[in-house]
C-alpha cells in the first residue's frame, strides 16, 4: 500500500493557485487523486482550462481533471479577473494541453472518490469557493466524514487588521459563496483553515521573486513572471487597503504547505461562522469563536522563512 498521502485538489487557476499546484505535484509524498475546477477567480471554464495547462507545463499529464460548479449556490456570480488576467494566469503562454480533461462532473468524481475509499483515506484541499465542496456533502451527506483532512484558504479573522480583500469585510473566496461556506463550516467533523492574514505574512516580495527567477527552471521562472504581475497591479491597487502591500501573499502555497508540513502552522480551535446577509455590508465576512463545537483549527501565524524556503525547493524540483 502506498504511503503517499492522497488529496483531490478543489481551485480556482488564479496566479497564486497556479503555485499551489506546482508546490503540490513537487511533492514526493503526495498523490494528486485528482484536480477539480470550480468557479472563483475565473469562470470555470476558464479554470478548469488552465489546470489543464498548468498540469502539462509542469509534465503532469498524469493528473485527472473534472470541471465543477459554474456558479455559487444562491449569489449571483463574481469573479477576480481584474486581478488574475481576462484568462486567470496573467496573460502568459502556458501552452494549449493535448489533455481534454474528463466527462464526468467534480461532484460527482469527489462523492464517488469518497465513498469507495478507505475510511479517512483521502484528504481535500480547497482553495477556491467552496461551491464544489458545499455541494458534494449535500448530496451525499456521508463524503464529510470520509474525508481524512479538510484543508481550506479562505476567510480572514483579525479583529484589528485586514478583513478582506474582496470587500473591507470579506475575503474573496468566502464572498464568492457564502452559502456554500456555512454549509461546508457546519457539517464538516475537522477543518484546518488557512485565513487571508496567514497568506500575508508568508509575503513573495521582490528578493523572493529573484530568489524564484534563479533557480532557473520554467516553472520556478514562469511563477515568478505571475508573481511579479500580481504584485505590480495590488502596488497601484487604489482605495482598498488590505491588498495595498509590497508584494503578492502566497495564500494558496501556504494551504499546500498546511498539508505538507502542518508544524510550520500554529492556530486555535473553535468555530467559524459566516455572513449570509446579502443585504448587510459584512456580506461573506467570516468570524471566529472558540465553543463546545470546535471543528475548526483556524491558522493564525506561519514560519514564514521556513515555508518560503521550503517552497523553492519545491519549485527547485519541477522541470
Amino acid at each position: 500500500m502506498s504511503s503517499k498521502t492522497k488529496i483531490i485538489i478543489d481551485t480556482d487557476p488564479g496566479i497564486d493557485d497556479a503555485l499551489a499546484l506546482f508546490m503540490a505535484m513537487a511533492d514526493p509524498n503526495t498523490d494528486i487523486v485528482g484536480i477539480t475546477a470550480v468557479n472563483g477567480n475565473v469562470d470555470v471554464n476558464k479554470a478548469e482550462y488552465n489546470i489543464r495547462r498548468l498540469c502539462e507545463f509542469a509534465w503532469h499529464t498524469d493528473i485527472p481533471v473534472y470541471k465543477g460548479c459554474d456558479k455559487p449556490l444562491k449569489r449571483s456570480k463574481i469573479n477576480a479577473e481584474w486581478i488574475h488576467g481576462n484568462d486567470g494566469l496573467a496573460g502568459f503562454d502556458f501552452g494549449t494541453p493535448s489533455y481534454q480533461g474528463e466527462e464526468e462532473n467534480a461532484v460527482d468524481f469527489i462523492i464517488k472518490s469518497l465513498m469507495k475509499s478507505s475510511e479517512k483515506e483521502i484528504s481535500i484541499l480547497a482553495i477556491g469557493p467552496l461551491t464544489n465542496i458545499a455541494t458534494v456533502f449535500l448530496k451525499e451527506p456521508k463524503t464529510a466524514s470520509k474525508i481524512r483532512e479538510l484543508i481550506i484558504m479562505g476567510g480572514a479573522f483579525c479583529e484589528d487588521g485586514p478583513r478582506g480583500n474582496a470587500t473591507p469585510y470579506a475575503e474573496f473566496n468566502m464572498l464568492a459563496d457564502p452559502h456554500a461556506a456555512e454549509i461546508v463550516f457546519n457539517m464538516a467533523p475537522q477543518i484546518s483553515v488557512i485565513p487571508m492574514e496567514v497568506g500575508m505574512q508568508a509575503v513573495a516580495d521582490k528578493d523572493f521573486i529573484e530568489k524564484m527567477r534563479d533557480i532557473n527552471t520554467r516553472c520556478a521562472c514562469a511563477g515568478a513572471d505571475l508573481l511579479e504581475t500580481a504584485a505590480k497591479i495590488l502596488k497601484d491597487c487604489p482605495g482598498n487597503e488590505p491588498v495595498n502591500q509590497i508584494g503578492t501573499s502566497l495564500y494558496d502555497p501556504c494551504a499546500v504547505g498546511c498539508l505538507i508540513r502542518p508544524a510550520l502552522f500554529s492556530g486555535r480551535y473553535g468555530s467559524v461562522q459566516v455572513n449570509t446577509d446579502a443585504n448587510s455590508e459584512k456580506f461573506g465576512m467570516t468570524s471566529f469563536e472558540e465553543g463546545s463545537k470546535r471543528n475548526c483549527l483556524v491558522m493564525h501565524k506561519v514560519d514564514r522563512e521556513s515555508f518560503k524556503k521550503m517552497l523553492l525547493d519545491y519549485l527547485a524540483a519541477l522541470p
